[in-house]
């Protein structure tokens, strides 16, 4: 029986992904074909090539602040908000020129088309150039050329790409989906820091380097620094809106694309209590994904649902 996993999109929550690989090798249940969609992709990459999940989590938790910085430095472009010059660089430190036909673990990386809205599924080529089409946030990171295509976050189309893992050969899918939020976690992570809106600070409240941290954790927050003087209710500003609009759009796809094809086992991490740009509490997002599935894959759970596949 071949097992494939599916690493759903989801920005700094796919940081659960991580915890779902340990938890798996821990069970020692080998993946025969892995997909991955944005953030999926990035890890599922590194993990296809025979990265260790050890140098996996150690990337995710000591990627410093003034990597980050650069990363999600602005940039004066029309076509993006942000600098794709360090990204590259980031994903050359990882990736090197390391091509997909050469991958340990066959993979595919699920990007979109942005001229056409056409699901893009890439397995041939360079793996960097690949998870860089498949992270590709519209208007944060510049399209990237491929073929006739101009490929943005596979997210867009196919967040959780169930189908693309079932058309590779597997018999038994699991999903890691980041799009359906619960209030489980409450009991995994407990006295999680959360940061304040930059709305709700005024300029007397926050010193220049608070500013910038909170910048760099919050790169995309395009709202004002408060007045003590501005009406308490505001309007969304421009960030807040896109960030919601482009949160609904996946959660639609995601729900829609997984009732087409439906996973054997699906892993759904709460992520409720943390945003998109939350890199710098890795080691809590990797817990919780740890947790989340040794729970969902308790022994006798797991077999039966292989027995349920074995005798269709």
């Amino acid at each position: 029986m071949k097992i494939g996993l599916t690493l759903g999109s989801g920005a700094a929550r796919g940081l659960t992904h991580i915890g779902v690989l340990k938890a798996l090798e821990e069970l020692n249940i080998k993946i025969d074909y892995l997909t991955g969609c944005s953030i999926g992709a990035l890890i599922g990459g590194g993990y296809a090539m025979g990265m260790s999940i050890n140098k996996i989590e150690d990337i995710a938790l000591q990627t410093d602040w003034k990597r980050m910085a650069k990363i999600f430095s602005p940039t004066l472009s029309f076509s993006c908000l942000l600098n794709d010059k360090y990204l590259m660089e980031f994903l050359s430190s990882i990736f090197e020129d390391v091509r997909m036909e050469n991958l340990k673990l066959p993979f595919n990386a699920v990007a979109a088309d942005i001229e056409t809205g056409k699901m893009v599924v890439i397995d041939k080529g360079s793996l960097r150039e690949a998870i860089r089409a498949s992270i590709s946030i519209p208007m944060i990171f510049s399209p990237v050329p491929f073929r006739n295509y101009q490929l943005v976050d596979g997210g867009l189309v196919n967040p959780t790409p169930v189908d693309v893992t079932k058309t590779m050969g597997a018999d038994l899918i699991i999903a890691v989906n980041l799009r359906q939020f619960t209030k489980q976690h409450a009991n995994i992570v407990q006295n999680i820091e959360e940061t304040p809106k930059l709305s709700t600070l005024n300029d007397k409240q926050m010193a220049l380097n608070a500013k910038i941290e909170h910048f760099l954790k919050n790169p995309l927050t395009l709202t004002r620094f408060k007045s003590p003087h501005a009406s308490k209710k505001e309007k969304p500003g421009m960030g807040k809106i896109l960030y919601h609009m482009f949160i609904i759009v996946q959660n639609q796809m995601a729900n829609l694309t997984m009732q087409i094809v439906k996973p054997d086992i699906l892993i759904e991490p709460d992520t409720s209590a943390f945003n998109i740009y939350d890199f710098y509490k890795g080691k809590e997002l990797i817990e919780i994904g740890y947790q989340t599935t040794m729970e969902k894959l308790s022994d006798k759970k797991f077999q039966d649902t292989v027995n349920k596949v074995l005798n269709n």
